[in-house]
């Protein structure tokens, strides 16, 4: 998966982005390709609680996997998992290595090279977790200089700290556990992701707090997938995202996932803003 997606990338840096974007618009629709192979392909990548292997089954779980599940059983169809990193997942996209990403969220970098449902998959808030010691209240009480800020690489959580940190100095690592596990041996003194990733970070680790400093803004998250002409697969999923949220599934799917974990839902932010 690795050398192909960087022989993906390589073809990307040098017949440009636009070019390959024209050259996968004139195909067959996403749609129409997941109708004939009968597959939908969604991309995983290592970050709980999107995402999760176990070290010894070597089974995926989490939120992700369970949005994968809903969705190609209403397509009829059977679904593959696709391992890539948050890094790699564009150009996975564009090189047709998978048909959707979630948890992708969409900035318009993003939009530029790939593309996304209107209707938002569910929300989070940028949170941080710090030793018992941090008494920040607002993220502008984290950004002095002897701050050490771990975040994942290549994310959305890594562009908003580049631009709103100006003295904290920042490391960037390439999975969400590789930033805390640069936390646990003191290497980092705060790791800034999104709450319900920190909530199972911190549930595993029992070690530090977590923060939601101000001001605490929702975002709206959503899933990748390829530009093209056809736009069915797409009108598609802003329907049935609409629906999985009017009905709920967010939350339950969450709340499932917090179980697995041996975690107790009552009183952590779910997934719904209309619940926080």
């Amino acid at each position: 998966m690795k050398r192909r997606a960087f022989i993906a990338s390589t073809v990307i840096t040098a017949l440009g982005v636009s070019s390959l974007n024209v050259a996968f618009a004139q195909g067959s629709g996403s749609m129409a390709q997941i109708r004939e192979s009968g597959k939908l392909r969604i991309g995983v990548a290592g970050a709980e609680p999107w995402f999760f292997k176990d070290p010894i089954s070597e089974k995926w779980t989490g939120v992700g996997i369970s949005m994968g599940e809903r969705l190609a059983a209403d397509l009829g169809v059977e679904l593959v998992l696709v391992e890539t990193t948050w890094q790699n997942a564009i150009a996975a996209l564009q090189a047709n290595q998978i048909d959707i990403m979630f948890v992708l969220d969409p900035t318009e970098e993003r939009k530029r090279a790939i593309d996304f449902p209107d209707a938002p998959l569910f929300y989070y808030a940028m949170g941080a977790l710090v030793g018992p010691d941090v008494t920040a209240a607002t993220w502008e009480d984290l950004d002095t200089p002897d701050m050490r800020i771990g975040v994942t690489l290549g994310t959305s959580l890594d562009k908003n700290m580049t631009a709103m940190m100006k003295s904290a100095s920042i490391s960037r690592f390439s999975t969400n556990d590789e930033a805390v596990a640069a936390f646990a041996a003191g290497r980092v003194d705060a790791v800034v992701q999104f709450h319900p990733a920190l909530v199972v970070q911190y549930a595993r680790l029992k070690m530090g707090k977590v923060l939601l400093p101000t001001p605490v803004t929702a975002v709206a998250t959503s899933a990748g997938i390829r530009k093209e002409d056809d736009t069915e697969f797409k009108d598609w999923l802003n329907t049935t995202f609409l629906s999985l949220y009017a009905d709920g599934v967010p939350r339950e799917i969450f709340t499932n996932y917090l179980g697995t974990k041996n975690i107790s839902p009552d009183g952590i932010p779910g997934l719904m803003k209309e619940d926080w």
